[in-house]
């Protein structure tokens, strides 16, 4: 259904902008074309239907072309952070049965150490060590009959309570309609240009930019990398910030995705700095809690309202706030998305009267199937066609959903969202860690700072640099604990359950990195 409906789009627009990128533009019918080249060589490196693919880029025009080339292939695609390190690449890589990587020269050093760690074929696509997006393409159009397909495209991981990341499949048909419901909410035209600064791995990036953009002849402009020496950095975003404000005005951003993070970065713009970013009609943030504080400094830099879209990798986004008044209503994610339900029940699994709170579950045909090789979780939070999010929440006498909490626990860092259960795995694994948890405490700006509360087995063999040294060998950078603190015991109730929010606060011997 996506290759069906890009051909579509080509065919409407093949001279229109389909990815901006830095000085670079690309048309549909190129963008078409690169697909095509990129998905026949796969398909001789013998690459095909139900194959995975590894996508391990980052935001980037290639991204988006080896989306595509993989859908042109029903095979299936599995976008990674490029940020993580070997182990990590490597869970997910073992776990989805990865039949070919595709990376730049970036990751080609440590795809290859993972290839040669791992008993079976695995494909590496290099793009810049190739002439896949250089070489001379042909601009006829489009001839070919593009047959439907609804079948498997995409796997995601969605963390939870066991600590390790869970697999998510996504059809086609899935995607489609995610797209065509937040088409139809929000709508997106052809005339939209939407400004990508979210990882496009994410479900965020993926579906709110790449296939917002893509599938309704919009104009997707990406944020470009930024390189030292001739390698891909990763910087803070406030160093991001005045080239974020100058495309909006130089490329007609029309919608804008973030995260609170970025939205309290732009915020922050010191009023001496002239700009005009009134052009956008869409700016909307994911990803954690919106808080009152960036809501208001937002609106009062830019005189914009930012709006609240909720939503999740299971079953992408599910609500947003287009309130016309929405200064009365901020902390709402709003309605549902057309053609998606949304209950609020309680521990009976009964519907709750308006105001209670209880568990939000969804049901839409953009929702995935369930958890791959989990069915006894699948049985627990998939039943009768609803989703059961883990998320606590409450409606309006109009039907307006507001997030009130969460059952399970996540840290929103800079920008991304971790899971505390996966860092307290790796700690704990350290021959000198008895016990280790893992919490979120509030940074200097929006956001929160990774702390790491720690039982060793010997105070006096155990060292905090020695700890941090463990971590960075196995975790993303923006996964490693910023704050290190031993105790002699971990808090709990009498029943034994960890008392997370005692270790907050009344930081004893920590160290900072």
């Amino acid at each position: 259904m996506l290759k069906q409906r890009l051909a579509e789009v080509v065919k409407k627009y093949p001279d229109k902008t389909a990815i901006a990128y830095d000085q670079l533009r690309i048309s549909y019918q190129q963008f078409y074309n690169y697909i095509t080249h990129l998905s026949n060589h796969l398909s001789t490196a013998g690459i095909g239907q139900g194959d995975c693919i590894a996508l391990i880029l980052p935001n980037s025009p290639e991204f988006a072309i080896a989306f595509y080339a993989t859908a042109k292939l029903n095979a299936i695609a599995l976008p990674i952070n490029p940020l993580l390190k070997e182990d990590e690449l490597k869970y997910y890589i073992i776990d989805s049965n990865t039949s070919a990587i595709v990376t730049n020269s970036d990751g080609a050093e440590i795809s290859r150490k993972i290839i040669s760690k791992i008993d079976r074929k695995i494909e590496l696509i290099v793009l810049d060590e190739t002439d896949i997006l250089t070489k001379e393409l042909d601009n006829s159009t489009i001839t070919e009959s593009i047959p439907t397909f609804i079948g498997d495209v995409l796997y995601q991981y969605s963390s939870g309570s066991t600590g390790r990341p869970k697999r998510v499949c996504k059809t086609q048909s899935n995607l489609y309609h995610e797209v065509k419901n937040f088409t139809e909410s929000t709508n997106i035209t052809s005339a939209d240009n939407i400004l990508c600064v979210v990882p496009l791995y994410h479900a965020h990036g993926l579906g709110n930019c790449l296939l917002a953009a893509i599938q309704n002849g919009a104009t997707l402009v990406i944020l470009e990398q930024v390189s030292h020496q001739g390698k891909i950095i990763e910087v803070p975003f406030v160093f991001r910030r005045a080239r974020v404000l100058e495309l909006i005005e130089k490329e007609n951003i029309t919608i804008l995705p973030a995260v609170p993070y970025i939205l309290n970065t732009l915020a922050e713009t010191p009023n001496d700095t002239q700009i005009d970013i009134s052009i956008l009609k869409l700016c909307f943030s994911a990803g954690n809690f919106l808080s009152k504080d960036i809501f208001d400094k937002f609106l009062q830099r830019f005189g914009i309202p930012v709006r609240q879209l909720y939503g999740c990798t299971e079953a992408g986004a599910i609500a947003i706030n287009l309130d016309e008044n929405i200064k009365n209503t901020y902390t709402s994610v709003g309605l549902p998305l057309k053609n998606i339900d949304i209950k609020i029940i309680d521990d009976a699994e009964k519907e709750v009267p308006t105001g209670s709170i209880g568990e939000i579950i969804v049901k839409s045909q953009a929702l995935t199937e369930g958890y791959c090789n989990k069915p006894e979780l699948n049985r627990q939070v998939f039943k009768d066609d609803w989703f059961f999010t883990g998320d606590l929440g409450k409606k309006d006498e109009i039907g307006r959903i507001y997030i009130t909490g969460r059952k399970q626990i996540f840290i929103d860092t800079g920008g991304y969202k971790v899971d505390p259960l996966e860092i307290e795995n790796i700690l704990i694994s350290h021959d000198r860690v008895k016990e280790a948890v893992v919490v979120g405490i509030k940074g200097s700006y929006a956001g929160e700072v990774i702390k790491a509360v720690i039982v060793p087995q010997n105070r006096d063999i155990c060292d905090a640099k020695d700890i941090l040294a463990y971590c960075q060998e196995k975790l993303a950078d923006f996964k490693i604990p910023k704050i290190i603190e031993f105790r002699d015991e971990i808090p709990k109730s009498p029943l034994g359950k960890i008392l997370r929010k005692n270790l907050i606060d009344n930081l004893s011997e920590t160290i900072r990195s």
